[in-house]
């Protein structure tokens, strides 16, 4: 993607919402600069409740994990809960204080845009933010949109049951330390990314194919990793599936997300847990916590206590941040 320059507020929201891949409400959204080159974006849900001095330590402890940053660009979307004046406040001085200052604040509330610390009478409809000079060149940049977990289709076909029970039989009887096992699953997951980068589909057979096998959880780890990292090892698969190293082709890690989210039409709902709780890995990997969460939701209400979803959940709710958050993709 070609360099996008914000000069307008408009501009400002419409990079901070691209980065998070949706409209947040109710929260805070803090966009992290290395001098005038954006970083990362995080989200963080808005807690009125809780003292100003702690949630400024909080927030503060996540941006000191990137050692680059220098400046703070802060969006307060305000619904139904707002970060408060004393929050922004003790925030503000936290983050001056460490060398990583809030350069410039906007809220967004009751349909407009307008300068956090100002007196109100520069505000823009939020509806200028769409047709911004940063919106257009996004969408016209953008070749393809995140698939949200609210967006997961219902299953559209009564033979993926029984195909995925035949898949999940002979996942059982697969050895994740065997090599050959390794390659066969791996050339198939090829294979199924392959077909969806040309048609962008995938078949009921490759859906099935996917939830039967990660049945078995070694299986379903090297699924996962291999979307990231081509190395067969375990130490490489390991550090791929802890964040510890990005993703190598970010194309072919996307799409491959991708094809497994389209792959949810075939699979009935009690069944999705497992690529549920992968999904969520991927955004997590991808910078979009929020979503990751919202996919871990999803797995946790169709199976209470499922190890990967709750071990996913810990991870990301620390503020660990995966390696590929420092690095520009």
């Amino acid at each position: 993607m070609d360099k996008i320059t914000a000069t307008t507020i408009a501009d400002t929201v419409a990079v901070a919402i691209h980065g998070i891949g949706f409209t947040p409400t109710s929260s805070v959204v803090l966009m992290l600069m290395e001098n005038h080159t954006l970083a990362a974006t995080l989200r963080i849900d808005a807690r009125p409740e809780t003292p100003a001095g702690l949630w400024a330590a909080e927030i503060t402890n996540y941006v000191h994990r990137l050692d680059t940053v220098n400046g703070i660009l802060l969006l307060s979307f305000e619904d139904d809960h707002a970060m408060t004046p004393a929050q922004y406040r003790a925030l503000d001085t936290v983050l001056t204080l460490t060398g990583r200052p809030i350069r410039h604040a906007l809220l967004i509330r009751d349909g407009y845009v307008m300068d956090y610390d100002g007196n109100r009478n520069d505000k823009l409809p939020f509806s200028a933010v769409a047709t911004s000079n940063a919106a257009l060149a996004l969408m016209l940049a953008t070749e393809s949109y995140t698939k949200l977990a609210a967006d997961i289709p219902p299953c559209t076909t009564d033979t993926a049951v029984h195909e995925l029970q035949k898949f999940a039989d002979a996942a059982r009887r697969m050895d994740c330390e065997d090599k050959e096992t390794r390659t066969a699953v791996r050339s198939t997951l090829i294979g199924l990314i392959l077909g969806y980068q040309c048609t962008g589909t995938v078949t009921p057979h490759e859906g099935a194919w996917l939830a039967g096998t990660c049945t078995h959880k070694g299986i379903r780890d090297l699924i996962f990793a291999s979307l990231a990292t081509s190395a067969d090892d375990m130490d490489s698969i390991s550090a791929a599936l802890m964040g510890e190293a990005a993703p190598k082709d970010w194309d072919y890690f996307r799409d491959g997300a991708d094809a497994i989210y389209t792959a949810l039409e075939y699979i009935p709902p009690e069944h999705r847990t497992d690529l549920l709780a992968g999904l969520g890995w991927t955004r997590w990997i991808d910078g979009k916590g929020s979503e990751a969460m919202s996919f871990l939701d999803l797995a946790r209400a169709t199976e209470p206590g499922h190890r990967l979803t709750e071990l996913l959940t810990r991870l990301i709710s620390s503020g660990h941040l995966p390696a590929s958050a420092t690095t520009k993709h």
